[in-house]
């Protein structure tokens, strides 16, 4: 056999030899080879400047996933007022209603990773969605990033003004007495509320039966005309018909006391320190999206919920402005992930 042999005057790669080092030898002198490098450098940073001024550029997008006019909508426009001057860009709010959000979340997902497109989620399509839904088109965890939680609310159970009811302890105490005839009412089956009765009925100990309405006027007409006995809403909801009188409140899932509602315990206050939970919507942009690009806009968005005229405006939906660090939304979404797990596994739901 013959083995060809390399010529003699051919230089040969020396494979324990970086390949940069082999690269440098083939460009010529050390000097053409700086004048090469910086040359490269300079059109990389060229490119990269034109990219961010393209991204700049274009009118940054708050796509929120539910109709105009509702709250969600309204927190989405007093941020989105505030934005351009933080964001040396205009800003728009985009409407994609459907599919309780999830059309929206798949528009953001889809989007380029450049922070131009940001989602308004509320918390459930987050933590809740993945156990109700057997075919999620996303991930929450995987094909989003937080950027910062925008607001809370508090979460009230409630009876007519005229009901014999004036207690929790005594909604306690019929529902025992009653088990196949104590209804409670929300604005949707798969809510947070469902959920909320659902773990309430276990903790009681007697069964709560759950009628889900199309929204929450449905559900407080039905409440108000005799056919269920009690709701389970927002407190935006609840608070102006309750200093209205015409409803009374037995109690607040949240951690302190809603201040619109001073005389309403907690469940905590009532033993019931499980189920404490709060209503919450947080700012999401596309996975990818890179870390200074999320770090202004949670800079940006924070400033702007700390102001005295945008808290006021929250406050005036039932709502509290939240702002902090984009880990703090995702370890409160982690927790609450993991919080419900069970209690939708037990009860059997599906949403599809």
């Amino acid at each position: 056999m013959k083995i060809a042999m390399p010529d003699a005057g051919t230089a040969q790669p020396d494979p324990a030899r970086p390949q940069s080092a082999i690269r440098k030898e083939n460009c010529g002198s050390p000097r053409r080879c700086s004048l090469i490098s910086r040359l490269k450098f300079l059109a990389l940073a060229s490119m990269l400047a034109a990219t961010a001024s393209h991204a700049q550029q274009q009118p940054a997008k708050l796509v929120v996933g539910l109709p105009a006019g509702g709250s969600f909508d309204s927190i989405a426009r007093i941020v989105a007022e505030k934005l351009p001057s933080r964001l040396d860009r205009p800003v728009v709010v985009e409407n994609r209603p459907g599919a309780q959000t999830r059309i929206a979340v798949q528009a953001v997902k889809g989007a380029p990773p450049d922070g131009n497109t940001l989602l308004v989620a509320p918390g459930v399509a987050i933590f809740l969605y993945p156990h109700l839904f057997r075919q999620l088109s996303y991930a929450p965890f995987t094909d989003l990033k937080p950027v910062t939680q925008l607001v809370s609310w508090d979460i009230v159970l409630a009876v007519a003004a005229d009901s014999p009811i004036t207690s929790f302890e005594e909604f306690r105490a019929w529902a025992r007495q009653n088990p196949d005839k104590t209804f409670y009412g929300t604005s949707g089956t798969g809510s947070l509320q469902h959920f909320l009765g659902v773990s309430l009925a276990k903790r009681l100990g007697t069964p709560l039966e759950h009628v889900a309405f199309k929204g929450g006027k449905d559900a407080v007409t039905a409440l108000l005309g005799g056919h269920i006995n009690a709701i389970v809403m927002d407190a935006g909801e609840v608070v102006p018909l309750a200093q209205a009188g015409k409803l009374r409140t037995l109690a607040t899932f949240s951690a302190q006391r809603e201040p619109a509602l001073p005389q309403t315990p907690t469940m905590r206050e009532l033993g019931l320190g499980d189920l404490e939970t709060s209503g919450w919507a947080g700012l999401y942009v596309p996975a990818g999206t890179p870390e200074p690009v999320i770090g202004k806009l949670n800079a940006a968005v924070t400033d702007i919920l700390a102001l005295p005229d945008v808290a006021a405006r929250i406050a005036e939906l039932g709502m509290r402005p939240a702002g902090g660090p984009p880990q703090k939304v995702d370890a409160l979404a982690r927790e609450q992930f993991e919080q419900w797990r069970d209690t939708v596994a037990q009860s059997g739901f599906v949403a599809d």
